[in-house]
């Protein structure tokens, strides 16, 4: 895209979003091709193939600026798996693979821009220092695990790396899809390198005792407000004579609504206090709630794994959003993430609370890779904020990276999964720009090359490490996604218009169902297994498990 047709792009997406607010349901090109091309959208149709073919296409390493913070975290982590230190995992990952060199391995990533990283930068670089090639195969998020079933179950060794979600690690582990990892952390790695995870996500692959795969992307939701708005004298003076409050950061969802409210009445049409991604079908409206519903008190499940839906908290949770989406922008209900964020980075919307590249497209850092350049230019870099989402943060999807059971080439696999996310190696791919991979080590929160990536980078990481230390994990057993949609399909009833006790008595009997269907001891065993894990409920988060980590 030359700079013309960034001009175009951008004009044309801001009217998309005037457009949007006004009701007008017309000219959404701009909004779905910008979901679509960042790979937050499903993709399909022509563009996919055009996109695949320009991904397939590159396949050198590309190194960023060697004067660049991100060009020196690309070259430590190439001397570190090059000259060691000789104990570091890195190194001892690169070494060992240079006795499988001339194997290809075959890795599963989601289609998009997360496919990038081993197209243009991991996967050369592991072929440089080893000699093993790499085949990244493209699937979609739900084909990222109904394609390895159907693979192990035909036995065809297609996958030796697998990224998969980690709320389905229990189900891949017990049918036997992957492999636990122990033999080989024993044998090749640095322990302390498992010790460098944040707590909240140390714990992830684990279950039943063995490691199921190495935790890879921290998806942590945050809150990002306008700093401009919310330090604006006026704005602060007619806050504290309407609710003898400072305007702040909300502490409360009860909070949030009001600020949301506020900043509308003082500010729109230009700008609205919020907005939310609440389209039927986006992720967002199950996160949204479970994040609130275990902040305010509620329960998943019962000591009889009957659904502990219908509650004081799940009256006051959807009661709370129901508050939410009356303050925010018009269309709230029908935005997807990747249009809100459209909505933030021109300027609509006062603060949002969604993943860690909402930070990073704010300062235009994502921006400045040509392969993500169809990006808007963000018009509030430098203006922008960042807080903890009030009560506990979902942790929302993430990715493990697992290995094959059916592999033909286990040991190289595994070689690579360790290096690939040993610390100066997973650092380097956090860092790239089009990249969706978050940080989620403890060094990467205190690096300071990650923190000279954009001016308030390092704030940035601060709060993403805040938030995991209070955050919550999506439940991780059989059937999460059934239990995913019939959230979704509560909240979109409500947003409807429907009342909130009946409709989660609705969704209550959905999820009493997928338990019985999917047999209630089997189930109790895996949400007891979940439960163990720091995050899985309010009450036993890192911070109030004593292992909170401060920078």
């Amino acid at each position: 895209m030359n700079d013309r047709e960034k001009r175009d792009f951008q004009a044309g997406l801001e009217a998309e979003v005037d457009a949007f607010m006004r009701g007008e349901t017309t000219r959404r090109t701009f909004i779905t091709r910008f979901g679509q091309m960042t790979g937050m959208l499903a993709v399909s149709g022509p563009l996919l193939g055009i996109m695949t073919d320009w991904a397939l296409a590159q396949q050198t390493l590309e190194l960023a600026d060697a004067t660049s913070p991100l060009g020196q975290a690309q070259a430590a982590a190439l001397k570190a798996s090059k000259g060691g230190p000789a104990d570091g995992s890195a190194f001892r990952a690169a070494e060992a693979a240079k006795a499988h060199s001339g194997v290809t391995l075959n890795m599963t990533y989601e289609a998009g821009l997360q496919a990038l990283d081993p197209r243009n930068f991991s996967g050369p670089m592991w072929e440089q220092l080893t000699g093993m090639k790499s085949n990244v195969v493209e699937l979609s998020n739900p084909d990222q695990y109904s394609k390895a079933v159907a693979e192990h179950i035909a036995g065809s060794g297609a996958y030796d790396v697998l990224d998969i979600s980690p709320a389905w690690t229990p189900s891949l582990a017990d049918g036997g899809v992957i492999a636990p990892l122990d033999d080989y952390i024993a044998k090749y790695m640095n322990p302390a390198d498992l010790e460098d995870y944040h707590p909240l996500y140390k714990a992830l692959p684990t279950y039943k005792g063995k490691i199921w795969g190495f935790f890879d992307d921290g998806d942590m939701f945050a809150l990002y407000y306008r700093k401009d708005i919310f330090e604006d004298p006026k704005m602060v003076e007619a806050y504290q004579a309407k609710f003898n409050a400072k305007l702040g950061p909300p502490k409360t969802w009860e909070e949030y609504a009001q600020i949301a409210q506020f900043i509308t009445d003082q500010m729109a049409p230009k700008v609205y206090g919020a907005g939310h991604f609440r389209k039927a079908g986006s992720p967002g409206n199950q996160f949204d709630f479970l994040q609130q519903y275990r902040a305010n008190g509620g329960k998943l499940f019962g000591d009889d794994m009957k659904a502990g839906l219908v509650s004081d908290a799940g009256v006051k949770t959807l009661t709370n959003m129901l508050a939410a989406n009356k303050a925010s922008i018009p269309g709230n209900n029908e935005l997807d993430a990747v249009s809100l964020w459209a909505a933030f980075l021109t300027g609509k919307v006062a603060m949002i609370y969604s993943w860690p590249p909402s930070g990073r497209m704010a300062a235009n850092y994502s921006q400045s890779a040509t392969a993500i350049n169809f990006i808007p230019q963000s018009q509030i870099a430098g203006k922008v904020g960042y807080a903890v989402v009030p009560g506990n943060p979902e942790h929302a999807t993430g990715y493990n990276k697992a290995l094959s059971a059916d592999s033909p080439n286990a040991e190289a696999a595994y070689l690579f999964m360790q290096w690939v996310c040993s610390p100066p190696v997973s650092l380097a791919r956090c860092m790239l720009p089009y990249a969706l991979r978050d940080p989620y080590r403890i060094s990467h929160f205190k690096s300071e090359l990650y923190g000279a990536l954009f001016p308030s980078a390092k704030e940035y990481l601060a709060n993403l490490n805040n938030s995991a230390n209070v955050g919550l994990l999506d439940p991780i057993m059989p059937g999460a996604q059934d239990y995913f949609l019939s959230i979704d399909r509560m909240c979109t009833a409500v947003w409807a218009g429907a009342d909130p006790k009946a409709s989660l008595e609705t969704a209550a009997a959905e999820w009493n169902e997928t338990t019985d269907r999917l047999g209630v001891d089997s189930q109790k065993g895996f949400y007891t297994e979940f439960l163990k894990l720091p995050g899985a409920t309010a009450d036993n988060t890192v911070e109030k498990l004593g292992m909170a980590v401060t920078l």
